[in-house]
């Protein structure tokens, strides 16, 4: 594993830890992690689920938002908070099926980043798309000790 996916799959575990990302992302699996882009896969599970049986839109939200900050921190190693989020949903992701998430910071400035996120079934369909911008101002602690 490449040092720049360990810090990303090292950063997703800190960010999961307790509360409610823990709950709703302990599932979510990092495939590939490049300066400024990673993609994560996870199924839609039960807990995942609406009443028609289909991932939340607030789960929806929760990738977006949590994917593109791992891709702002893989990029510019600064924490940051959320100013602005944008979510369109296009298609449903039924209970069971897994999904691709690809975040990407598109711009990381002195204090501002700004990000995308796609979400794709397994078909490689568009299912969720969204922009994330970030107050950036804090710098990232050293996590080296803790990488695996």
């Amino acid at each position: 594993m490449s040092l720049r996916a360990a810090l990303a799959k090292q950063t997703l575990r800190i960010m999961v830890k307790g509360g409610y990302e823990e709950k709703t992302m302990s599932h979510l699996q990092l495939i590939d992690a490049n300066p400024g882009t990673v993609k994560f896969q996870m199924t839609v599970e039960k807990g995942d689920s609406n009443i028609y049986g289909t991932m939340h839109g607030g789960l929806g939200a929760s990738l977006v938002d949590l994917c593109s900050s791992v891709a702002i921190l893989s990029k510019c190693k600064r924490w940051g908070v959320s100013t602005d989020m944008q979510i369109s949903y296009m298609k449903a992701a039924p209970l069971g099926k897994d999904i691709t998430i690809v975040g990407q910071c598109d711009r990381a400035g002195k204090t501002l980043a700004f990000s995308s996120c796609l979400i794709y079934n397994e078909k490689g369909d568009l299912l969720v798309k969204g922009q994330h911008t970030k107050f950036m101002g804090t710098p990232l602690v050293d996590l080296g000790e803790e990488l695996d």
